[in-house]
């Protein structure tokens, strides 16, 4: 009789092939489609080893990780290799299941011909999700062109401790915002046959001190209201894949190790049916760093155990698994659930029917000016104006003095975790630079020195490359300007007559470019201050495992800003970097403050055009900033009684409200703040009807209307506060929002939606519902400007919403 493979037939539904292929495999077949590991294992000088396959992978193997890194000088060379490595798992292994290859794909396709976009902290501050979509497509498209058909991407982990170096990874630090990118991404990437990990489940930027991987102190009820929201929502609603496990661990046991976080919290509660992935090295680290397991292959069994589905980037103790089932320790069907999310998860995304690149497609695929487009608007939209005492925009015929480490770098407004930063990092790490902590390698890489190993991972990654591959990547504004990145000094002097000083580095105590600097501001009428700080593994104030203690300036960048700024001529600060600064002097002394972030190659254009008045700065703040690090957590959204909003202030603090002696409690800049070149009025609030019930929707109307002379863009943001819980609830939530651009002297009806459903929250009894009392409805333009508050009442009875919550609020713009 014809055994008929199932798995095989397109036809079929994908849980009938998903079950037919499973139970064809042996127990190490399923074991090995757990596993990672890196390219560099079997690609030497640019090509693969057949040798090395057969012996690593006869098999199979569920994915290889960083797999970007073998197109860093060429995409048709990575898209070549694709080709002969699905050849060889679609045809030389028993089954032929192809490899999923996977890559950071946060900023875009990381490797020669993709297109570059800014931080992702800047695409939450343009608050247009729609923008995150677009991006993610793109970044999808190209990633697939080229064979990679999985992203270790978005971040939508809620980031409310500044001082964590990898702030800018995130959309921000509130919960709705980041669900809403976090949708729009994942749609944009799966849409293009490329499978989303979202990371990192669960509260990893609430780690204590700021720093990277510590421990998580958060309670069930913030874990799944803040920061499990993002996660559920982008399953709910675009239908996401995959996440990755938190380094870090929540209540003594890691997360990969934590079956309430694991199984009960993601599986039961949040009904997630994806992969859960280890972080890089995160199996490996609850052996030698955080010593919860007696040796690395029993981390593995841990691992599994509790309900974590792969290990990367090298599932060297997940290959062992067999063992632990054959030893009647680990039961064979906890393997079989992780192998059916991987093997659906490859049939969805269409790996069986297409695991090949189209070559001949290959350079119309990549990189062109209509994709850059896209860049450059994210760019636009993000900047964010701070402060302006009347000197911007800076007339025509104005001389300008460019000064500070940003103001001529191509290097410092790109992020972290992107094309440029990769090739730092290899290049440092094959030098056994020590400040490397690239996530999962250079674990890696100790390991494979305590083992004496002949190379570690570094090293057979440089092996993947011949000479003269090496010396393209070693000229670095080289490889930036293939991008098209210019610099802000040199957009700038298109436009005007300029004067440059560098002043100082970026972190360097040297002060001898202070008087070329002070010669620069006096030879002109206004001086443009680039600052800040920038990103990556190396040599950087922020990035993976680059935490700060202050949140001052670094280096000598204050001393440089005040002295300039002595000379008497109007400043305007322009901020880089990967985090917030409290630039508290410079917001009494300098007349104007812009808050770049990091956008990208399109950088220098983006901040000239702000600078020069060719566009109208429409970007809000997604995250609080704090006067200093003293007032961390400083988050708009604090709980009733335990915050700013609460009577935190100095100046009014009684004695038992918990106000600082030494400062005021409020923020130097709130949430959802932004300044323009015009002027807005809100006006005719509507609340359709007073009385909802429990299980309705409420109907909230404004016009929003352009006073000014100039167009522009503002963002209505629509927030809640319920009254009438016998938990303690936030004071206030933003529920809705809608960025609108208004031509001078038009007006615009903005019409929320708000499901009562978007609303819940855990009661006494740990029942996540809706209850009858009083919601509070707020509408403004920041977290702090509200000109409109009405009090509804909520009525009926209490209703479970548990797996019923709505995660968007419609809106319309008429």
């Amino acid at each position: 009789m014809e055994d008929k493979m199932l798995y095989k037939d397109p036809s079929q539904p994908v849980d009938v092939r998903v079950e037919d292929l499973l139970s064809r495999m042996t127990l190490e077949e399923k074991a090995a489609q757990l596993c990672g590991d890196l390219a560099a294992s079997f690609i030497v000088d640019g090509k693969l080893s057949h040798e090395a396959l057969k012996e690593k992978f006869k098999d199979g193997h569920g994915r290889i990780t960083q797999y970007s890194l073998v197109g860093l000088v060429s995409p048709k060379q990575i898209a070549e290799i694709t080709n002969e490595l699905q050849d060889f798992f679609v045809n030389e292994t028993r089954l032929g299941i192809p490899v999923a290859l996977q890559s950071e794909n946060l900023c875009g396709y990381p490797g020669a011909g993709g297109t570059l976009f800014p931080a992702q902290i800047n695409v939450g501050s343009t608050w247009e999700p729609e923008l995150a979509e677009e991006m993610s497509s793109i970044i999808g498209q190209e990633s697939r062109a080229v064979g990679i058909t999985s992203a270790m991407s978005p971040v939508i982990d809620v980031s409310r401790d500044p001082r964590w170096g990898r702030t800018y990874e995130t959309y921000g630090e509130d919960q709705y915002l980041i669900s809403q990118m976090g949708i729009h991404y994942v749609r944009g990437m799966q849409n293009q046959g490329v499978s989303c990990i979202a990371k990192h489940f669960l509260g990893y930027a609430e780690t204590q001190a700021g720093l990277n991987t510590a421990t998580t102190r958060l309670n069930d009820r913030e874990l799944y209201e803040v920061f499990a929201t993002p996660f559920e929502a982008a399953d709910k609603e675009a239908g996401l894949d995959a996440m990755m496990a938190n380094y870090a661990e929540i209540d003594g046991l890691p997360v990969i190790d934590n079956k309430k976080i694991a199984r009960d919290l993601l599986r039961d509660t949040m009904g997630f049916e994806g992969m859960l992935t280890s972080d890089g090295a995160a199996v490996l680290k609850t052996y030698n760093y955080f010593k919860v397991a007696n040796s690395y292959m029993e981390a593995g069994f841990l691992a599994k155990k509790a309900g974590c589905d792969t290990e990367i980037p090298v599932g060297a103790s997940y290959r062992n698994l067999p063992n632990y089932v054959r030893s009647g320790e680990l039961d064979e069907k906890l393997i079989d659930e992780s192998v059916r999310r991987i093997l659906t998860i490859k049939f969805k995304r269409g790996l069986f029917e297409n695991p090949y690149c189209e070559i001949e497609k290959l350079e119309e695929a990549m990189r062109n000016e209509e994709k850059e487009e896209v860049s450059k608007k994210i760019a636009q939209d993000s900047l964010i104006l701070l402060k302006n005492d009347g000197v911007l925009p800076i007339k025509k015929g104005t001389k300008i003095a460019v000064i500070g480490p940003h103001a001529d770098s191509l290097r410092y407004p790109v992020s972290g975790y992107t094309y440029p930063a990769y090739i730092e990092m290899m290049d440092a790490g094959r030098k056994n630079n020590a400040s490397v902590t690239f996530n999962g390698i250079a674990d890696e890489q100790a390991k494979a020195e305590k083992e004496k190993a002949p190379k570690g991972p570094f090293e057979t990654l440089f092996d993947m490359l011949d000479e003269e591959d090496v010396k393209q990547l070693d000229d670095m504004n080289g490889v930036l300007r293939t991008l098209h990145t210019r610099s802000l000094k040199e957009v700038l002097s298109d436009r005007f007559e300029t004067v440059y000083a560098q002043g100082c580095d970026i972190i360097g105590t040297s002060e001898e470019g202070f008087s070329d600097a002070v010669k620069a501001a006096n030879e002109s009428d206004v001086v443009v201050m680039a600052l800040g700080g920038n990103c990556g593994w190396v040599n950087v104030t922020g990035g993976e495992g680059k935490d700060r203690q202050s949140l001052e300036l670094p280096g000598v960048q204050e001393k440089l800003l005040e002295t300039v700024a002595a000379t008497g001529k109007p400043v305007v600060l322009v901020l880089y970097g990967p985090g917030i600064f409290s630039v508290n002097w410079a917001v009494e002394n300098v007349a104007g403050i812009v808050q770049a972030w990091m956008p990208g190659p399109f950088a220098g254009e983006a901040v000239t055009n702000v600078l020069d008045g060719n566009f109208n700065p429409g970007g809000k703040l997604n995250v609080t900033i704090p006067r200093s690090a003293g007032q961390i957590p400083i988050f708009y959204n604090h709980k009733n009684g335990s915050g700013y909003a609460s009577g935190s202030d100095a100046t009014s603090a009684a004695i038992f409200s918990g106000g600082y002696t030494d400062g005021l409690g409020t923020p130097l800049y709130p949430f959802g703040y932004g300044l323009s070149y015009t002027e807005f009025a809100l006006d005719h609030f509507k609340i359709e009807k007073t009385e909802i019930p429990t299980d309705g929707k409420i109907e909230v109307s404004c016009t929003v209307s352009n006073i000014g002379a100039v167009a522009g863009d503002e963002v209505v943001q629509l927030y809640q506060a319920f009254h009438g819980a016998h938990v303690v609830r936030p004071n206030k939530q933003l529920a809705g929002f809608k960025r609108v651009h208004l031509n001078a002297g038009e007006t615009k009806k903005i019409t929320f939606n708000l499901d009562t459903a978007q609303l819940g929250y855990y009661d006494e009894e740990m029942q996540f519902v809706v209850e009858p009392g009083q919601l509070d409805i707020m509408v403004g333009t920041s977290s702090e400007d509200l000109p409109f508050k009405e009090t509804i009442n909520l009525i009926g009875e209490k209703i479970c919403i548990a797996g019923k919550r709505s995660y968007t609020c419609e809106v319309e713009e008429k």
